[in-house]
């Protein structure tokens, strides 16, 4: 699954309009797993270019700001994102691949992560491994973050996975908390659902194995469930971390896409590190991409 290492949301509350009434649990959620399946059908091989701008902010124990460690307090990454799905899995698999860093090219720009599943071997994990490790280090901060992944929240959806949380309808006037971004203005006639994870076994943990419980919301258009946006977050008393998701309709798709991800963690432990992360998409391109479990990699 996912693996974490820090993180808490600090997007500003605005006003907003009411959601629509709440549709039945019984009726949404059924809708909501076969929609996550048609998803799978439709959009597992695409791949889709990611800006991605990252800033941190370390304030010590005094309460001021200082210098993050290796000095670096801004970076912009330009990426390509894979989304593939192995067959009979519950969760996506998304591989990164940098080729960009505050504006110096790394690489030709080729499709390789594409390219090495189109005709997947023994080494295929391998190597796609090597790549997503490559391009996770210019990550800036000191937070260790792996489930920087759009569609990461999908997972709750599954039809296998559902068991695993407890969903309902959020109170009448809860504060609603979406980034300032016009991609995640409110959706007229969105169907709102919040979750909160049950399972002792959590689908993300952190490095050290310990299990977060994830708990946020899914905004949905009816008749279909299409989701059109996701909020995901943990924390403890050590971090914290939400993740935001804004899907669109692109021409040539059948299904929404993610257009805009917004990321804030903060590591409580010593001194308070906050990075905060907007990634937007774009140049979305598909692929006849087929990943099995004995090919995928092993998280």
């Amino acid at each position: 699954m996912g693996c974490l290492v820090a993180g808490l949301l600090t997007a500003l509350p605005r006003t907003q309009e009411l959601p629509a009434p709440p549709v039945p649990l019984t009726v949404l959620l059924p809708k909501a797993a076969t929609y996550v399946e048609r998803y799978a059908a439709h959009l597992s091989g695409l791949v889709m270019e990611e800006a991605y701008v990252q800033d941190v902010e370390q304030i010590n124990r005094f309460g001021y700001r200082q210098n993050t460690r290796g000095g670096i307090s801004h970076r912009q990454l330009r990426s390509d994102l894979l989304l593939v799905r192995p067959q009979d899995a519950e969760a996506w698999m998304q591989f990164r691949d940098v080729f960009e860093v505050d504006g110096k090219a790394l690489r030709d720009r080729n499709d390789r992560l594409a390219k090495l599943f189109l005709q997947p071997s023994k080494s295929t994990a391998e190597q796609a491994e090597k790549i997503v490790r490559e391009s996770a280090r210019y990550n800036i901060g000191d937070i260790e973050r792996t489930i920087n992944l759009p569609l990461l929240a999908m997972t709750v959806l599954d039809r296998r996975m559902q068991a695993n949380f407890q969903f309902r309808s959020p109170d009448p006037g809860s504060d609603l908390k979406l980034p300032k971004s016009s991609a995640f203005a409110q959706r007229p006639g969105a169907v709102l659902i919040e979750f909160t994870e049950a399972a002792v076994r959590t689908m993300i943990t952190t490095p050290q194995g310990k299990n977060l419980r994830s708990h946020g919301r899914f905004w949905f258009s009816m008749p279909d469930a299409e989701v059109l946006m996701t909020e995901l977050a943990v924390d403890d008393y050590t971090l914290s971390a939400t993740i935001h998701v804004a899907y669109e309709n692109k021409p040539g798709l059948a299904v929404p896409v993610p257009v805009e991800m917004h990321e804030l963690y903060l590591n409580r432990l010593n001194n308070s590190t906050k990075v905060e992360g907007t990634a937007t998409y774009s140049n979305y391109r598909q692929f006849d991409v087929k990943v099995d479990e004995q090919i995928a990699p092993v998280h």
